[in-house]
């Protein structure tokens, strides 16, 4: 019987050509901007969810993303809900200087961490131990792009890199490239402890001081609930509240799976999502799946003058409706997954171009089962969307009106018509509106004033040996004939930094 269908199905593409490719090319289009989409919104939701710990990993938040350095080891010791913690301190100015032998970069993905990194995430180590490499306080932890950049295809560990012209420091282990659905992404990582006696912050345990990024692992036995992580939000402000006696922040515990999309916190590291994004986005890629398949079913009503003797003779010939509704479905799935071998196709093809728009880096690949699932739900559903009412509408064809000649509609098929082709322009001229809507308010804020000339102004970073020679680049500066003035600050000034 399904044999049968399709072979139909087959046999009316060839004699419509046209119409068929106009279908399926509706379809198709549908499809693929539905599915980039989708893998941008699965991209986004899966952020920190790799981790083997995610669920028992929290950043202490105390109303920003950064926290007190000299807290969470406290913390620790007194609370016994806490088994693990690590901090996080990037590493200012934005961009450091890293040699070796003739090979020297400036880089900007250099963070300070606890020796529990690689116990409190699982980023995996390719080479080196993973209780000691960063133990020693001249270490540095490096990725496997990083190593590749420096030192090629010789083994990493136990080289040395030069840090801005004046620390030698031992790599101890090399990372596996970070995955791109991390919140945190770094190159370099340098031991806590080589910084412990000279960081005023923690050298002086100053505790009102917000440059941190502090992270507790729970113990596996602590219950995760609303009343107990408000519990706990509660025992960490207190233990604030000790060392901090003049408006002290509320500290709150935010799970790590949350940190991408659920946080809105000021100086958060770069590349933070938004979950209204995704959920509008995945509203969008339901609304484009919809309007195709609408375009579809008034394709094939308004084909159905010519469907219309078909339906009535095998009815004549003891066809069920059940029986034609099962062929129209049949021919509307076939159809469908043409259309999405189609859109594959294109997404394929045009992927670089989206990941390049996206600022990401997706990938397709069709031997994922999960992704091989989501592909054939979108043909299915599509397929018994677009397909139903053409289904229902054409099986309740009466063969003795259809035979006769008589092909006049009732009223509500009618209506029902023309209040999907009203949707579907409606949508249309929503989604059209938005991009307008977006472009220019995007286009006002790339060109608007902003109170003083930007043209010919130029920023450049004193970083390696130039923050030491300031007064020689000034004198430079004003021999220079191309310099009509200038000034040193500490930061850019739109730079929010520090909490301090």
């Amino acid at each position: 019987m399904f044999k049968n269908y399709f072979k139909i199905a087959f046999r009316n593409i060839v004699r419509h050509k046209a119409f068929a490719a106009i279908n399926i090319a509706g379809l198709a289009i549908g499809m693929a901007c539905s599915i980039f989409i989708l893998l941008w919104v699965q991209n986004e939701l899966s952020y920190d969810k790799f981790d083997k710990n995610a669920d028992t990993i929290y950043r202490v938040s105390a109303g920003g993303a950064t926290n007190s350095g000299p807290m969470v080891p406290e913390l620790k010791a007194k609370i016994p809900a806490i088994k693990n913690f690590v901090r996080l301190l990037f590493v200012q100015p934005t961009t450091t200087v890293f040699e070796s032998g003739t090979k020297r970069f400036e880089e900007k993905a250099v963070f300070y961490a606890d020796s529990t990194l690689l116990q409190v995430f699982s980023f995996p180590l390719i080479n080196g131990n993973v209780e000691t490499a960063l133990t020693r306080p001249d270490a540095v932890l490096i990725t496997e792009d990083m190593a590749k950049k420096y030192f090629g295809s010789e083994d990493a560990v136990g080289k040395i890199l030069k840090r801005d012209n004046k620390d030698n420091l031992v790599v101890t282990g090399v990372l596996k490239n970070i995955p791109a659905n991390s919140h945190l992404q770094f190159d370099f990582i340098m031991p806590m402890s080589a910084i412990a006696q000279s960081d005023w912050r923690l050298r002086d345990n100053i505790w009102p001081s917000y440059d941190f990024y502090d992270y507790v692992q729970l113990d596996e036995n602590f219950k995760v609930t609303p009343v107990s992580l408000a519990g706990l939000n509660r025992q960490i402000t207190k233990i604030f509240e000790e060392h901090v006696k003049d408006n002290p922040p509320i500290m709150k515990l935010q799970a790590l799976t949350d940190i991408h999309l659920r946080s809105d916190y000021h100086s958060g590291l770069p590349g933070q999502g938004n979950i209204q994004y995704v959920n509008i986005f995945f509203v969008v890629a339901l609304f484009i799946l919809g309007v195709a398949c609408i375009n579809f079913m008034n394709l094939a009503t308004a084909r159905s003058a010519r469907r219309a003797k078909e339906v009535g003779l095998r009815k004549v010939v003891g066809a069920g409706r059940m029986q034609l509704i099962g062929q129209f479905l049949g021919e509307s799935l076939f159809i469908s997954f043409i259309a999405l071998l189609i859109a594959v196709c294109m997404v394929y093809l045009l992927l670089p171009v989206f990941n390049n728009l996206a600022g990401k880096e997706l990938s397709i690949r069709l031997l994922d089962g999960k992704l091989i699932a989501l592909l054939l739900g979108i043909a299915l559903f599509t397929g018994l969307v677009s397909g139903s009412y053409p289904a229902l509408f054409l099986s309740g064809f009466k063969p003795v009106q259809v035979l006769k000649g008589n092909m006049k509609m009732m009223g509500g098929n009618l209506f029902f018509r023309n209040g999907l082709v009203v949707v579907q322009f409606v949508v249309s001229i929503v989604l059209l509106t938005g991009t307008a809507v977006v472009y220019r308010q995007l286009n006002y804020i790339k060109n608007r004033n902003i109170g003083y000339n930007k043209s010919n102004l130029l920023y450049m970073q004193m970083t390696g040996e130039l923050g030491d020679k300031q007064p020689a680049l000034r004198a430079e500066l004003k021999t220079n004939p191309l310099t009509a003035n200038f000034t040193t600050i500490s930061d850019p000034i739109a730079n929010l930094g520090s909490d301090t």
